[in-house]
């Protein structure tokens, strides 16, 4: 099954990046107070026709709101009908209609949590795309996060297990792509310096520790923690010209 879609989907709905609709395979072009309408009952649930226009239209006056999203829904139907189901006053995607998030949180809990799920080859194509790139709505930021942080744990799972069965060329992209999702992650970043350890490579884990403490410098003000200090001195113990000294002054 891939995240793009289910194979012959009658109503196919894309979210993990650019948003796009499908009919019966074909794209149809939705105005964009639609798209948000649709992306709006897809990510966030089942939920109220007034905290829908709420969270659609947060500045504008609650009549106003909800002209807009009855407006909206008019739209919706007369050019990609069946997406949204309506009971009342809540507003839910229609049972019919697939998701490629669904799909891709699929993968991600079968990785997280089901022992006998094989890693494929790579990484699937999906990983690192953000939800909707270039919204700038405030209520997509919590599926967003929330997306990022269960594939860096899906990713860490993954490289984990195949590092444990022997395979740490296999588990090596995994963790890199866990690393480019959440770069200031230190477990995913541990990780990342135990397997080029593995691999034989000290010298890339050496440098993969420099760039992690950079990150880590440069955008929260902190140091690295003792696990990945003391990963580090496992390979190249203390009086080693390559290892910089942490004798340093502390971080302003």
């Amino acid at each position: 099954m891939s995240p793009d879609g289910h194979l012959g989907a009658r109503l196919e709905l894309r979210l993990i990046g650019p948003f796009q609709v499908r009919v019966e395979g074909r794209v149809r072009l939705l105005p964009h107070s639609v798209e948000r309408v649709l992306a709006l009952v897809a990510l966030v649930g089942p939920l109220a026709r007034s905290h829908a226009s709420a969270l659609l239209w947060p500045d504008a006056a609650p009549s106003r709101a909800g002209a807009n999203l009855r407006a909206a829904l008019s739209r919706l139907a007369d050019v990609a009908a069946g997406f949204v189901h309506v009971s009342g006053e809540v507003l839910a995607l229609a049972e019919e209609a697939t998701l490629d998030l669904e799909t891709a949180l699929a993968w991600i809990n079968a990785t997280i949590y089901d022992t006998t799920f094989p890693a494929t080859s790579a990484p699937p194509s999906w990983i690192g795309r953000t939800l909707l790139p270039g919204w700038e709505d405030r209520w997509l930021e919590a599926p967003n996060e929330r997306l990022q942080m269960l594939e860096a744990q899906a990713l860490a799972t993954a490289a984990e297990q195949l590092l444990a069965a022997g395979h740490p060329d296999e588990a090596l992209p995994y963790a890199l792509a866990a690393v480019d999702v959440q770069p200031w992650s230190e477990s995913a970043n541990r990780l990342t310096v135990e397997i080029h350890a593995r691999r034989g490579d000290p010298s890339n884990a050496l440098r993969h520790y420099r760039r992690f403490r950079r990150v880590l410098e440069e955008e929260l003000g902190v140091e690295p923690g003792p696990d990945i200090r003391a990963a580090i001195r496992q390979l190249y113990p203390f009086g080693n010209p390559l290892v910089e000294s942490e004798a340093r002054p502390p971080l302003a």
